[in-house]
């Protein structure tokens, strides 16, 4: 449903993040953004009637007068530094500006929406960020892994879940219970309120990568058996625990349904592509094929450039004009004597913020205490 909605807050840099993650994750929502209380004034004196106006509390008492003085009427909200410390504003809803964006977004759409949450049919609680490649060797673990501890980093509970086929993790985190995703795939089949207690016994952190996770299982008929529904029904579980701000799975390579489905059910699909004419080609033969799927919904695939060095030998065929991003080659990381090096790199580190501030992970303000690392 097509929305309007005007967002006032002094600060450009967070006026324009909370702008895009607004639009990347509400298409239908029109948002206007001002940082200047004049410029606020005429917009609401001249514009047509929004359906909210979402105002930092620094700029609130000049907000209210020139909505009133306007005739708007609308939904009001207040972006709280500290929500109720104050008397709230009469007719006004108060969200925390300082957590998580996911969190902000999801608690504007509840205001926001008639009804609260998102539309009928769309009950998503925590954002799926898929790390993904129409080809092996394009380094998608390596990339997770730097997504999910930078994301901890800025203070969002974050979960990395590997769905690939030959899961090779054991190598990083260690020997543990093989098992643990046929178990939690039975919890789901006994019954939901199996699988909270379950997860809570099988989920696994470790300190460096500051983030869960499920062990590596040694058989692969574990990943073979999950279907399309299996998927389905995971994905809803540990969405819906209310326990992290974001998930990044790690899928094997692959153009299966099981694959469509976990991208198509994604928030964000980070696709990464080497500057491989083989690995460019394969690409794009699948972006042609999930056109419909995965492109309709503008921001939801961002391709980065994986293992750059230098400029490309190869013309740039995907959708957009250019990648959305690179990362550097590491060769130091073909062999890791220690998996902690994998989140060491500066260079490797530094293109990764750069991507994140890019998808409007700003930092959350949540301590190291709140988040349990």
């Amino acid at each position: 449903m097509r929305r309007r909605v005007v967002l006032a807050a002094p600060d450009p840099q967070y006026a324009a993040k909370l702008a895009r993650f607004l639009k990347e994750n509400e298409p239908e929502w029109e948002v206007a953004a001002f940082t200047q209380e004049a410029s606020l004034a005429r917009h609401l004196k001249d514009a047509q009637r929004a359906d909210a106006l979402v105002v930092q509390s620094s700029m609130l008492e000049r907000a209210r007068e020139e909505a009133e003085r306007a005739g708007w009427r609308g939904k009001g909200i207040v972006l709280a530094d500290r929500p109720g410390e104050r008397e709230p504003a009469p007719g006004w809803a108060e969200v925390a500006q300082y957590q998580a964006l996911s969190r902000v977004v999801a608690e504007l759409r509840s205001l926001v929406c008639e009804g609260g949450g998102r539309e009928a049919g769309d009950a998503r609680g925590t954002p799926v960020w898929t790390v993904f490649s129409a080809s092996g060797g394009a380094g998608k673990t390596a990339v997770s892994l730097n997504l999910v501890r930078q994301a901890c980093e800025r203070g969002y509970r974050t979960l990395y879940l590997n769905l690939e086929l030959l899961n090779a993790t054991e190598l990083l985190f260690g020997t543990g219970e093989p098992d643990s995703l046929s178990r939690l795939l039975y919890a789901l089949q006994a019954g939901p309120e199996r699988v909270r207690d379950e997860w809570e016994r099988l989920r696994r952190r470790h300190p460096w990568l500051q983030a869960d996770y499920l062990d590596a299982p040694d058989d692969p008929s574990e990943r073979l058996a999950m279907t399309t529904e299996r998927l389905k029904q995971l994905l809803s579980a540990l969405t819906s625990l209310g326990t992290y701000d974001l998930i990044v799975a790690d899928p094997d390579s692959g153009a299966s349904d099981w694959h469509l489905e976990l991208l198509a059910g994604s928030d964000r699909v980070v696709w990464l592509t080497v500057d491989d004419a083989l690995c460019l080609r394969k690409a794009e033969k699948l972006c042609r094929h999930w056109q419909d799927e995965l492109f309709a919904r503008p921001g939801k695939v961002s391709f980065v450039r994986n293992k750059a060095s230098g400029s490309s030998a190869n013309r740039w065929s995907l959708p957009g004009a250019a990648p959305d991003g690179e990362l550097p080659y590491i060769p130091q990381w073909k062999a890791i004597d220690q998996p902690s090096r994998l989140l060491q790199a500066p260079a490797f580190c530094g293109a990764v913020d750069r991507l994140l501030d890019g998808w409007g992970l700003v930092p959350s303000g949540r301590t190291a205490a709140e988040t349990g690392t």
